[in-house]
């Protein structure tokens, strides 16, 4: 796959209008992840126009149904497992030892790869976090991305958005015990997963630095780059009409209470220049 391009305006828009025949599989299109730009525009850009021109198109992802629990009866054991050391797929053991602690604006994590499908030939995945918030009644669908991610955010808001959009809110709710509860998605980025993973392994019950993250709309998650991107096609669908938030995980913090808050005064609530080049 060539990021950069070249592709013209009409390249993109016949990609993304191919794209949303299937809206329920658009957050897995390769060209989500052009990073390039045309006639001084971003391809990001260019892709957002066209879908906030066709958010009735997003809008009906169907709802899959399923029949048996969301809520996986082997899963609280298989937290309590140790990671082998030749193991990959770095995020779901992340998500596994994130499992049954409790972060700021998000709550407790309650789950972790929370199955979709209703039966096999189903065409849906699984969502990275399921977490819930008892102060504020809120349950969040988390789609968690490391620091070598190559996706955009514009990618990563469309996955969760399309889980949200998929998933039976109210049986989901039901069968987590927190029926109405309301149900909110948003993108999970980790700065340094060896960190991350090391103190979930530790078992400190001291919180990590936890912040709500600006939206880059051109931005590759690998770069950790939350600069502002005031008035974006692409901010304001993520932002205004997918509604999904973005928080920071992070663990590379150098301070006398290096990657951790101890307190409010060190929550961080948007943009700020001290955490632009993590």
């Amino acid at each position: 796959m060539n990021r950069n391009g070249p592709y013209s305006k009409a390249d993109i828009i016949e990609k993304v209008q191919a794209a949303l025949k299937d809206p329920a599989s658009l957050y897995r299109q390769n060209f989500l992840n052009y990073t390039g730009s045309v006639d001084g525009e971003r391809y990001t850009e260019l892709i957002a126009a066209e879908l906030l021109k066709n958010i009735h198109v997003l809008q009906s992802i169907p709802t899959i149904t399923r029949e048996e629990s969301y809520k996986t009866p082997s899963h609280p054991e298989l937290a309590t497992r140790i990671r082998p050391l030749s193991s990959g797929r770095e995020e779901e053991w992340i998500a596994i030892g994130m499992y049954g602690k409790t972060f700021k604006w998000i709550g407790e994590i309650i789950d972790f790869q929370t199955p979709l499908k209703n039966k096999a030939s189903d065409d849906a995945g699984k969502i990275d976090l399921l977490s819930y918030d008892k102060e504020t009644n809120i349950a969040f669908i988390l789609e968690l991305k490391t620091p070598d991610s190559q996706e955009t955010h514009l990618r990563s808001a469309l996955e969760a958005y399309a889980y949200w959009k998929t998933v039976d809110h109210q049986k989901l709710l039901r069968d987590f015990g927190i029926e109405g509860a309301r149900l909110h998605k948003a993108v999970l980025l980790i700065n340094n997963s060896k960190k991350i993973e090391d103190h979930l392994a530790s078992g400190s019950d001291r919180p990590f630095d936890f912040y709500k993250a600006a939206v880059e709309s051109n931005c590759c998650i690998a770069q950790q780059d939350f600069a502002r991107s005031h008035g974006t096609q692409a901010q304001r669908l993520i932002e205004s009409v997918l509604s999904v938030d973005f928080f920071l995980l992070n663990a590379a913090k150098t301070s006398s209470i290096y990657g951790f808050v101890t307190d409010d005064d060190n929550e961080y609530d948007g943009y700020d220049e001290e955490y632009t080049d993590i």
